[in-house]
């Protein structure tokens, strides 16, 4: 079986590599944007599994990104977790609303944030949505 594909999408360079980091240990294949007009490029290329979506980025934010994704056919099943340090009541809810079938709030344990992925996947696998 191959490996699951996540991109992860973030401005912030720390938070790409210790995620990156997290998930290569877990034997996930990585690939990775730094905005939001990169990753639209970048999920054309590689088809990821999940995408780990910042919300707030240059270029063209995480909502729009998740929105044009889930418009686009060829692009609707693909998972998108919200990745954000965007943790106000309602923040969720806009997220959801815009496309995110998941919500993480950074700061976040990296370990948890892959249980999570697994575990979606592994929902996905079975027939079932986590």
């Amino acid at each position: 079986m191959s490996q699951a594909k996540i991109l992860v999408v973030d401005d912030d360079l720390d938070n790409r590599l210790i995620i990156r980091a997290a998930l290569q240990v877990s034997d996930f294949d990585v690939c990775e944007a730094a905005d939001g007009l990169e990753a639209l490029d970048v999920v054309a290329k590689e088809m990821p599994d999940l995408i780990l979506l910042d919300l707030s980025m240059p270029r063209l934010n995480g909502w729009e990104v998740a929105r044009r994704l889930k418009g686009n056919p060829a692009f609707s099943n693909i998972p998108i977790f919200a990745f954000t340090a965007h943790a106000m009541a309602g923040d969720e809810k806009k997220a959801r609303e815009a496309g995110c079938d998941d919500y993480v709030t950074k700061p976040c344990i990296p370990r948890e944030v892959v249980a999570k992925i697994k575990l979606h996947l592994q929902g996905r696998k079975e027939g079932r949505h986590a």
